[in-house]
């Protein structure tokens, strides 16, 4: 049997389980994985609690990507380096401890102080932290920084209860502020959560849920159909048109802001040749990647953005493969015929493994031997930030770290970038983003963006392969999910029982 006909096999389920329609519904989501790193804040943990509803920041992004109050009810740029912020009133941990200034500062200074810095807010980029009035926080940024506000809402930047940093770690239990309190962890299995009645933005309409950690997406689109669970995050794209066609089920499509890409380590041999570089992209069919994989449901990439976006570089088209030019370019730079390089995947995106053995059939055809490396994301990372490897795959959110791509193109691409997988450095390209970094014109950041992005597709820095699309799907026994193009929202006060 093909790769895709064992994608797109299906089996007969049972009809999905109506919830009752009362405010002490519970209900079950799924997540692809559960907390790795004793919730560091810099992990995907925070994102778990994020999604959980039970972490918050100062600020929060809109499903339209725009920057809203949070925690903090206003900010204001006070000097080239610095921001007050304005902490929300009446606000309480579920603790029970005061929202206030001094908690505000603890959580934030206790981030610049972690052993692993958080991309979106690192010392790197924060000077400090200070109380400068009982609800006034003032941060100083080491340079100008035009959009902190939106780094505050990233989840690293959570706003926790004092109780919750400990010797072990962080303690999520009890010590958030969000509308859903996290009451019990079993890292292998699934976490509980109740609903916070006092809760500022209003009283959630369920009672609670149960969050399964499930890592393989075919048992996740298993139990949303057989009624298990009722919010199912990113199904497969083989698996769209099989649920769409069920009347119990809505899915939801959503263009994320997020590149699948060929990270290739620019500062390792053959890889430090541009032109070896250019060689494995025009080596690649990205449509055919697409048809094979997303159902051709996804969009094959040009740059890093999605072309619609207002800073997505206009003159760049979605490469031609070119296997005689590929070959050239190999010969050109003394790569031999049957040239081995080790290729990073990690296993928790179904995709991704699926997409690796397509790219190493490509690549075979112009005489590279891609060696596969699967295994789960935690054993591969450090490898890949140590430059210890030749090729990974990387899912990423462009705007994860911050609504603009700045903090992206800052933490993937600059010479101290924190997650600078690709070793990449350049200094006419850090010098360049510290410029727009600076600049209040919305336009002028936009265009900047642009010229960076073009600079690495022309240098081939890395091999941008598609822009995703996401497929989240819920049972219609509820109303009110909705999926958040950056993963920073799942349990919401807008779920109720339908």
């Amino acid at each position: 049997m093909s790769i895709l006909s064992r994608l797109t096999a299906s089996v007969a389920l049972p009809m999905l389980f109506a919830l009752p329609a009362t405010a002490e519904t519970t209900i079950t989501l799924t997540e692809a994985f559960g907390p790795a790193a004793n919730w560091a804040l810099h992990a995907d943990d925070s994102w778990l609690a994020k999604r959980a509803g039970c972490y918050e920041g100062l600020t929060r992004i809109s499903n339209n990507i725009t920057v809203e109050p949070g925690l903090a009810t206003a900010w204001t740029q006070t000097g080239d380096l610095t921001w007050d912020f304005t902490i929300r009133e009446g606000v309480t941990f579920h603790d029970g401890t005061a929202l206030n200034a001094e908690t505000v500062a603890n959580a934030l200074t206790r981030l610049l102080a972690a052993e692993v810095p958080a991309r979106a807010f690192s010392p790197k980029i924060v000077a400090s932290v200070e109380a400068t009035g009982p609800m006034t926080v003032t941060i100083t940024t080491v340079a100008p920084l035009v959009t902190l506000p939106g780094r505050l809402a990233s989840p690293p930047a959570a706003i926790l209860s004092p109780a919750a940093y400990t010797d072990k770690g962080i303690n999520p239990v009890n010590t958030c502020t969000g509308p859903f309190k996290i009451t019990a962890v079993d890292a292998e299995q699934s976490m509980t959560l109740e609903a916070n009645p006092d809760y500022w933005g209003g009283k959630p309409q369920i009672a609670g849920a149960t969050i399964r950690f499930v890592p393989d997406a075919d048992t996740r689109t298993t139990m949303v159909r057989s009624g298990e669970a009722q919010v199912v995050r990113h199904v497969p794209a083989y698996a769209v048109a099989q649920l769409k066609a069920d009347s119990n089920l809505t899915v939801s499509e959503v263009a994320t802001p997020r590149i699948v890409q060929l990270l290739l380590n620019n500062d390792k041999a053959p890889l430090n040749d541009e032109r070896v570089r250019l060689a494995i992209k025009l080596a690649l069919d990205t449509q055919a990647i697409d048809d094979a994989v997303f159902e051709g449901l996804a969009n094959p990439a040009a740059s890093p953005f999605r072309p619609e976006e207002p800073w997505a570089p206009k003159d760049v088209a979605v490469p031609t493969r070119d296997l005689d030019r590929a070959r050239a370019l190999l010969a050109e730079a003394g790569v031999a015929e049957g040239t081995e390089l080790n290729f990073l995947i990690y296993n928790t995106k179904k995709e991704l493994a699926t997409m690796g053995e397509v790219v190493q059939a490509m690549l075979a055809e112009v005489g590279l031997k891609a060696t596969i490396r699967l295994a789960e994301y935690a054993a591969l990372e450090p490898d890949m930030l140590a430059g210890n490897y030749d090729m990974a795959f990387m899912s990423r959110g462009y705007l994860t770290d911050a609504p603009e791509p700045g903090g992206f193109l800052g933490a993937d691409y600059s010479c101290e970038g924190s997650f600078n997988i690709s070793q990449h450095c350049n200094a006419d390209f850090d010098a360049k983003l510290a410029a727009i970094n600076a600049s209040a014109d919305p336009a002028v950041r936009y265009a900047g963006y642009a010229e960076l992005a073009q600079y690495l597709y022309d240098k081939t820095v890395s091999v941008f392969i598609i822009n995703e699309t996401a497929f989240d799907v819920n049972a219609n026994s509820i109303k009110g999910y909705a999926p958040h193009p950056l993963n920073y929202v799942g349990l919401s006060t807008d779920i109720a029982p339908n």
